[in-house]
């Protein structure tokens, strides 16, 4: 029996070993077969590209695909002779045991698959072009002419661009022609020496750098601003730690700090602001700051240093002049400023406790946080364009873009005064497409019943509401999202991102206002290897039809920039009124004015937000406010919007001016007559309710437009732009299908119809799938 066994042991592994044999065998076969066939297909397409050329044809689209195939032949290569490491980088993912393990061992072969697939549209798009059965646009050539920041985007030779890249992509000529020229480069406090003065080395570095980016026209070049403390500063003075948060690592209201911050600007900026020649720079003083500070938020842990707590007391001793006079209005009995709030705690056990929401003690804390932080950042403004040889080089903060959405406002950004000390205006938004894998308990939209992904292609609010905030109170500023998280996120990644999905989320994203782009992230190496960092799983390293859809999609949106710009409203109809009262004390206020956002939004009107401090700027003649339940209102807030003589439409009323900001009983009368009164809702049954009331106020639009499904029955979910043609006059329509569902677009039919991207007559009756998107310029037909 012993024989008998071994032998079966010694048989099952020849066995197993020839399968296994066989396997490898088939698999470097299909390998093989899979490389001759990229290679055929992009030789054929190179061929039709030099054709098109000789006659003519704007090959631009075609050539971006082009090279996207011949970046993703060395990646796969790559991955293929190193599937090993490859396993372990997606093994590292947390959240790997979501992910369908044959993906993992096929990426190679899914990645020239996908190469493949991007030849044959390229090649079936030049087909039509060839044959006269569509023309597209030439974009502007990057390669060339003079950058300059201009009225609500840059311009490139007088004319309207939108700068691109992709996060960490090589300045090569592949990359640079595929994904866009916007430069670069990277200062911080961790590069001074102990004297004060910048690394030489590193200072010569970042010159080259700069020069190299300027010779090959990258504009602007945008300096981010980093705040990591190096090793001395560590060592020498711990103190300056805390209070660090998790993307500014130390106390920002240290006297230290800001001497570091002041040496660095100092010692680098008049250099590097020399080394970008004729080209334009920019400043981005921080990377997704936040400052919070209640129990539990990101990195509170870290606590307060001495020197914010100190300043806190004077603020408070400032604004009640007496102990007294605070204990009145807490109801307290403290003894002296320093009892207040954090008494005799220890540095990381000072974090707010968020059951104080609704207190004075939270409202004020959180208005002292807010204004140290705005204090810090007019700060690094100030330093920025004080050595920066003259040039005022425009501002802006890579904002976090939940900042509006969420319903916490412990972190210390102020939006409203944030967005106008910023030159540029500037966030990381996010969408995410239907299907997404989520992770996280508090991910809105899981639900597929419920949440968003029951109505939408894509979660689309968040970027838009964030856009049409900042284009309500600063309509002339470009808008610069530095980490745009359209392709994937900390909190949801899609290993499928289909190319409608991209170029469906770009447009709306530049039809709401978006001026530059720089999605998060080129996840490899120039040899084509994949980063070791796991957190790169799923995003564009590993998918050649998404990166293909970013690249193609901006030469796009750059070939017709004029008519984008033109579309985005520069004067709003309808305004919600933002009050930072509320969204700092009542955790259901940002929920509710948002679901009145996508109601108005769902409508196709013209939505935008105002504040107390901008509502006397309105026209009452022609603009409406929208008031969200308002729990928590100053009294200043109140009688602002009190004064304004329009129309106001109130929305679940019953809930509003409740309380004064500190949670007292709130005298005030607030709207004495409103226009309308609607019961709170979601935004479905919002827009149901929105669409009456507001009838007989809303503006007429230059042409009336019917939204159906397939059925005739009326529907949302097709985002509409319209706006005059500056050069024409003529109407330009934008049409954008976000619903999950198809769409039926009814243009009247005495109307002519163009299709401006394929140059092409359009039929008056549209039908749209989910994240279609079109261009149209109507004329009267007769």
């Amino acid at each position: 029996m012993k024989g008998f066994k071994c032998g079966r042991r010694w048989l099952l592994r020849v066995v197993v070993g020839c399968a296994f044999f066989a396997a490898n065998a088939f698999a470097d076969m299909e390998w093989k077969h899979l490389t001759q066939q990229v290679e055929a297909r992009q030789t054929a397409l190179a061929s039709m590209i030099r054709e098109a050329q000789r006659k003519n044809v704007c090959t631009d689209y075609a050539e971006t695909s082009y090279h996207v195939i011949g970046i993703f032949q060395q990646a796969a290569q790559h991955d293929h002779d190193h599937m090993g490491k490859v396993r372990s980088i997606f093994q590292s993912f947390n959240h790997y045991k979501k992910i369908d393990p044959v993906h993992t061992e096929r990426l190679p072969v899914t990645e020239l698959e996908a190469c493949v697939d991007i030849a044959d549209n390229a090649m079936a798009e030049l087909r039509l072009q060839l044959a006269h059965q569509i023309k597209l646009t030439i974009p502007p050539d990057f390669t060339q002419g003079q950058m300059n920041l201009g009225k609500g985007a840059y311009q490139l030779d007088g004319r309207p661009v939108f700068p691109s890249t992709l996060v960490w992509t090589p300045k090569t000529e592949p990359y640079l022609n595929a994904f866009g020229y916007l430069g670069g480069g990277y200062l911080q406090i961790s590069q001074l020496e102990q004297d004060g003065t910048p690394s030489e080395r590193t200072l010569q570095r970042s010159i080259e750098r700069t020069k190299e980016q300027a010779g090959l026209n990258t504009a602007p070049i945008v300096f981010l601003m980093g705040h990591t403390p190096g090793r001395w500063q560590r060592e020498q003075h711990p103190e300056i730690l805390h209070g660090g948060r998790n993307f500014t690592q130390y106390d920002i209201d240290s006297p230290l700090v800001r001497g570091w911050i002041k040496d660095m600007c100092e010692g680098m900026l008049p250099e590097l602001s020399k080394a970008c020649s004729s080209q334009p720079m920019m400043h981005l003083v921080a990377n997704e700051p936040h400052f919070a500070t209640a129990k539990g938020s990101w990195k509170a842990s870290n606590g307060l240093s001495d020197i914010t707590i100190k300043k806190f007391q004077r603020w408070l001793e400032s604004k009640y002049k007496t102990i007294g006079a605070l204990n009145t209005v807490y109801g307290s009995s403290h003894a002296g400023w320093d009892q207040v709030l954090f008494h005799d705690l220890p540095v990381e056990k000072r974090q707010i406790d968020k059951k104080l929401r609704g207190t004075p003690v939270w409202y004020d804390w959180n208005r002292f946080n807010q204004e140290r932080v705005s204090d810090w950042f007019t700060y690094l403004k100030e330093q920025s364009q004080a050595n920066d040889n003259g040039r005022k080089a425009p501002m802006s903060i890579k904002m976090l873009g939940f900042t509006l959405s969420r319903n916490t406002r412990d972190g210390g950004m102020d939006l409203e005064y944030l967005t106008k000390l910023q030159d540029v205006v500037g966030a990381d938004l996010r969408v995410a497409p239907r299907g997404s894998e989520f992770y996280g308990k508090h991910e809105e939209g899981m639900d597929p019943e419920t949440g968003w992904q029951a109505h939408y292609a894509y979660d689309w609010s968040e970027q838009s509401m964030y856009l049409d905030f900042s284009k309500s109170l600063c309509p002339d500023k470009v808008f610069y999202d530095s980490e745009w998280h359209g392709f994937g996120a900390v909190s949801w990644r899609n290993f499928n991102l289909s190319r409608e999905y991209v170029r469906s989320s770009l447009w709306l994203a530049f039809t709401h206002g978006m001026g530059m782009i720089k999605p998060w992230l080129w996840g490899r190496g120039e040899d084509g290897a994949l980063s070791p960092k796991a957190d790169h799983i799923g995003e564009l390293a590993t998918q050649p039809i998404a990166v293909d859809a970013f690249g193609r999609t901006m030469k796009e949106l750059n070939a017709h920039a004029e008519h984008i710009v033109a579309s985005v409203p520069t004067r709003r109809d309808f305004l919600i009124y933002y009050c930072e009262e509320s969204a700092i004390q009542d955790e259901n206020y940002t929920s509710a004015f948002k679901d009145v956002y996508e109601a108005l939004k769902l409508l196709n009107l013209n939505v935008g937000f105002t504040t107390p401090t901008e509502i006397a700027n309105l026209d009452p003649e022609t603009q409406t406010v929208i008031v969200p339940p308002t729990p928590y209102v100053l009294d200043a807030s109140l009688d602002s919007l009190s004064s304004f003589t329009g129309s106001v439409v109130m929305v679940g009323s019953e809930q509003s001016f409740l309380k004064t900001e500190l949670g007292a009983a709130q005298s005030g009368e607030g709207v004495r007559a409103p226009f309308a009164s609607l019961p709170m809702g979601n935004a479905m049954e919002l827009a149901d309710a929105f669409e009456p009331a507001l009838a007989s106020i809303a503006p007429a639009l230059p042409l009336g437009i019917k939204i159906t499904d397939p059925a005739g029955k009326k529907a949302h979910g097709v985002m509409i732009n319209q706006a005059i043609d500056p050069t024409t006059g003529k109407l330009i329509l934008v049409l954008n299908n976000i619903s999950k569902d198809p769409r039926v677009v009814l243009i009247p039919p005495e109307m002519k119809v163009a299709n401006l991207i394929k140059h092409r007559e359009e039929q008056n009756r549209i039908e749209l799938n989910p994240c279609d998107v079109r261009l149209l310029l109507v004329a009267d037909a007769h």
